[in-house]
């Protein structure tokens, strides 16, 4: 996997590689002599554009551009950005020149400015006097010559200088504008060919051979060209004639119809409408078929365009690929999963011998190419070891421990689970000792050969790993977990002692893995490397090795492969170190994932097969690294390029750090987007490590984002650094920002300082203050004898007051008492003259005549002057008055036009007497009193939500 989705730190590009070997490629053919080559896909998830990619220009600094069905896609190895012309129209062409990239489509053509940063602005070349008129027509070329660039429509070819456009007068409608050798050449339309001459079209005498098909490419080749035609084939043109050039697929690229075509080192390259691509040598053999069966995404083939390496990038009607030739890992993947996992490997008299969890296979080398698998019969299950000793080829399986001859097996123990085998000098005598499954095996050497000797006693438990320290002790890597520390007798042949160690031996945390670096025996720990002291029976730490090592101290894997030389594994990432003396050089650093490599988890293995050449074990299939190809990689030590740094609020609102020149910023300015690259393929791509000083303490882990983002940061100096590894193994210097968050003003020093002043000038008012407080006291001691005096008078005065208050209280409860005893009395009076009244009115009715009318008269109007008596009134008004003091003064002033009889009632509405107890003060019904209350309303012009009788109470 070569690229991580840049915003999700996600894998959406799916990268397959295939290898292909045995091809008939010329011997000096430097670009495939290794007959292999890795494929990398770009599907449209990754690019986020549409499926079909028209055409394809690098810029020689790390960008591709690729004219897409979405727009204009720009690839670095900070990831991809999508680019749309305003009318959101397709893009056919695509051309870096002069740091512009010209695109055409339909109805338009023009330039854009692609800066560092990622932004585009796009410039339309159509001219807007209308001097050129684009109906209809579609930019499907555009060419670059002498310093010129060449749009070209099936209708028109336009000219730009860099000033202006021009047309090119044609004879007619046109095919694919092509170049090829400084020349160039266009066929007309089932027509012949012509070439532009000083902007003017010379016909090519005998061109007319192609009016029944389309020229699709031309390539130069021996002084002439090689024409490549959609049906026809190919031709040679040479000396201004045409001839058919044979190659050995003549047929087949006819079928296949033939779109495209350049030249790749000594090769031809042809691509294809039906067939995907075509490899063709200079004597016209087929070198090279690459399709969807294996390898490309589509065989539609729409452009090609090859890298300064020879390396191509292929676009299709289905996404885009990338081909590395002479990678300098080949891979070998399992994909029918017939091998299994693969544990191990060794190389025997030029075969390779690869051992999986189904059994051993057999591979014959050639040319340094493993392949024929073979399966060696009797080697069914779990391969852990193959080790070459004294030439015997040694293997553990499940079954037992075998030497390996050719293709047979021969067991040399029964012991279950031989995970591996050392040869060790025990009392100056050399033997073999092997964990296994169960216990510890010893083989003792029998003329030419090695046999099994015995088991060590006193021992049983599974060891991965198995290591013997200067004193003879054993130290045994448990296979789930745990490190033993096992003393056999002299004659090893028993177990004085076994213990699995722990706190007291410096284990501090789980381990199980023990190996021998540098002649000395080191466990990994999550504090870096540990050394075991034979002497005092411990573990410490490795100082010395782990400043060396870095980040590889922290390795949880350590590979011896050859001479004084180590691979270091941990997380995602290996190192190879030539370790002598413990002095550490590092020479390779590596990404696995980069190379296209899977280790297998847990169970990391990496062989030396050769000098140069390493082999890596992998969940599926294997892969071989050429040191020597890997050297021959392009990459410097230059560091990562910073493209922009913006420092933004959280609105969004930011400042450019690069464009402003001012690294400097407010405290709300307090998030940061940094975007960087590398100028190395991005089909290849790069991994980067970042942090921020003032922050992070250590580098972040390895990624493909090209982008790193920190927010809501504290005021403070920031350092921005990041650094780069490629696929060729060296880790870049750094590149780093400087910018500074400012503190609030509130905590600037100008503020600081005004605090300061401020504090001292509140301390010294204190201290003033204080002292007039000392000289003050007496004052105030005086002062509060006075208040309390003042304070004595004014409670005496309060006393007073309550008292007087409570007496006119008294007072006024007094008078409402005797005012209501009178209104009861005056009511029940009242009442019961009413009802004499009524009783004399029913026995003058009874009576008739019979009741002298003179007596009647006299009765009744004895009656009603006892109920409205105005004596009765004017004491009730003097007790009403006394109570509610001049209640009946501002009625009158309020509502002037009041009659008594109205002023009587508001009296007694004060006293919240209802209609049914005023009718017979009044001496009328409860009709007449709701009937005067009406009247009242209307002269005191009270809204229809105001109550009369609250608003007397409260008058």
């Amino acid at each position: 996997m070569l690229h991580e989705y840049p915003d999700l730190r996600k894998f959406f590009l799916l990268v397959f590689t295939f290898s292909v070997y045995g091809l008939p490629f010329i011997s000096n053919l430097s670009l495939h002599a290794e007959n292999y080559y890795r494929i990398h896909h770009f599907s449209k998830e990754y690019y986020r554009g549409g499926q079909q990619n028209w055409d394809i220009s690098l810029d020689g600094k790390g960008r591709v551009f690729i004219a897409n069905n979405a727009g204009l896609i720009v690839m670095s190895n900070s990831g991809t950005q999508l680019h749309q012309l305003p009318q959101h129209t397709l893009i056919r062409s695509v051309l870096y020149y002069d740091n512009k990239v010209f695109t055409g489509s339909f109805e338009e053509f023009g330039y854009w400015d692609v800066h560092s940063g990622g932004d585009a602005i796009y410039h339309s070349l159509v001219p807007a006097d209308s001097s050129i008129i684009m109906q209809n027509d579609e930019i499907w070329k555009i060419v670059c010559h002498h310093g010129n660039i060449y749009f070209q429509s099936f209708g028109k070819i336009i000219c730009y200088d860099g000033q202006k456009t021009k047309l090119i007068e044609l004879p007619g409608p046109v095919l694919f504008l092509l170049e090829a050798d400084e020349r160039l050449f266009v066929q007309e339309i089932n027509g012949k060919l012509y070439e532009i001459q000083d902007d003017s079209m010379v016909s090519i005498p005998g061109s007319d051979i192609f009016s029944d098909t389309e020229v699709k490419s031309i390539t130069p080749f021996n002084g002439g060209f090689i024409i490549g035609t959609s049906s026809k084939g190919l031709f040679h043109f040479r000396d201004k004639s045409f001839t058919q050039w044979p190659t050995d697929i003549d047929d087949e690229l006819k079928s296949s119809k033939i779109n495209h075509g350049i030249k790749l080192g000594d090769q031809f390259v042809f691509g294809t409408l039906l067939k995907g691509l075509y490899f063709i040598d200079v004597q016209g053999k087929l070198t090279l078929h690459i399709h969807s069966g294996n390898g490309l995404q589509n065989n539609t083939i729409l452009a090609l365009e090859a890298d300064h390496e020879q390396n191509l990038w292929v676009g299709m009607d289905k996404g885009f690929d990338f081909i590395w030739f002479n990678a300098p890992v080949h891979l070998h993947p399992d994909q029918e999963r017939q091998l299994g996992t693969i544990y191990t490997a060794a190389v025997k008299d030029n075969y390779l011998y690869v051992g999986t969890n189904q059994g051993i296979y057999r591979y014959t080398f050639t040319d340094g190419v493993p392949e024929n698998p073979l399966f060696i019969n009797g080697s069914e299950g779990q391969v852990w070891f193959l080790k070459e000793i004294d030439g015997t080829l040694f293997a553990g399986l499940n079954s037992g421990t075998y030497t390996i001859t050719g293709n047979s097996l021969l067991q040399v123990s029964d012991v279950s689970g031989g995970y591996n085998l050392s040869k060790v000098v025990v009392n100056d005598e050399e033997l073999l000792i092997q964990s296994t499954y169960s216990s510890i095996v010893t083989f003792k050497a029998d003329q030419a050969s090695w046999i099994k000797s015995h088991t060590l006693e006193g021992f049983m438990a599974p060891a991965r790993f198995i290591e013997l320290d200067f004193l003879g002790n054993l130290l045994l890597g448990h296979s789930i977990s745990g490190i033993y520390l096992v003393q056999p007798d002299a004659g090893f042949k028993e177990a004085n002692r076994s213990k699995k160690m722990g706190i007291q031996e410096g284990l501090t945390f789980p381990a199980n893995k023990i190996f021998r670096v540098d002649n000395r025996l080191l466990v990994a720990s999550n504090e870096g490397l540990l050394q075991w002291d034979a002497l005092n029976t411990r573990f410490l730490s490795y100082l010395e090795l782990n400043e060396q090592l870095e980040g590889f101290a922290y390795s949880h894997n350590v590979l011896a492969v050859g001479q004084d030389k180590y691979w270091f594994i941990r997380d995602n990432e290996i190192g190879l170190y030539e370790i002598r003396f413990g002095k550490a050089k590092l020479i390779y650093h590596l990404i696995p994932q980069l190379l296209g490599i899977n280790l297998v988890e847990n169970y990391e293995n990496i062989i030396q097969i050769s000098d140069s050449v390493y082999f890596f074990c992998q969940e599926t299939g294997f892969g071989l690294l050429n040191l020597n190809k890997l050297h021959r990689l392009s990459g410097s030590n230059q560091p990562p390029a910073i493209k922009s740094a913006r420092i933004m609020k959280t609105d969004g609102s930011f400042r450019d750090v690069l464009a402003a020149g001012n690294t400097s910023v407010s405290n709300s300015f307090n998030n940061i987007d940094v975007e960087f690259t590398t100028n190395e393929n991005p089909g290849i791509g790069s991994y980067y490590q970042y942090k921020l000083e003032g922050i992070d303490k250590e580098w972040s882990g390895w990624t493909t984002n090209g982008r790193a983002s920190y927010n809501r940061l504290p005021p403070g100096n920031y350092t921005f650094k990041v650094r780069s590894l490629m696929a060729k193994g060296i880790l870049t210097e750094e590149a780093s920002l400087n910018f500074k968050i400012l503190k609030p003003w509130y905590l600037s020093a100008y503020a600081l300082a005004t605090d300061a002043f401020l504090l001292i000038l509140l301390i010294l008012l204190i201290r003033s203050s204080y002292k007039r407080r000392r000289w003050s006291i007496q004052e105030k001691q005086l002062r509060e004898e006075n208040e309390k005096m003042k304070l004595l008078n004014e409670q005496a005065k309060a006393e007073i007051v309550q008292l007087t208050n409570e007496k006119l209280q008294s007072e006024i409860d007094s008078k409402n008492v005797e005012l209501a005893k009178n209104t009861m009395a005056i009511m029940r009076k009242n009442e019961l003259l009413i009802e004499l009244k009524s009783e004399l009115e029913k026995q003058k009715e009874e009576l008739g005549y019979r009741l002298p009318g003179r007596y009647y008269e006299n009765l009744n109007r004895i009656l009603d002057h006892g109920i409205s008596s105005d004596h009765e009134w004017e004491m009730f008004e003097h007790l009403f008055d006394q109570a509610h003091q001049n209640f009946f003064k501002r009625l009158k002033v309020d509502y002037p036009d009041l009659t008594p009889s109205e002023l009587r009632l508001c009296a007694y509405l004060k006293l919240n007497l209802s209609s049914k107890e005023i009718a017979p003060l009044l001496n009328i019904t409860i009709r007449g009193v709701e009937e005067k209350r009406y009247r009242l309303r209307k002269k005191m012009n009270l809204s229809s939500e105001q109550g009369l009788t609250d608003f007397i109470m409260s008058f």
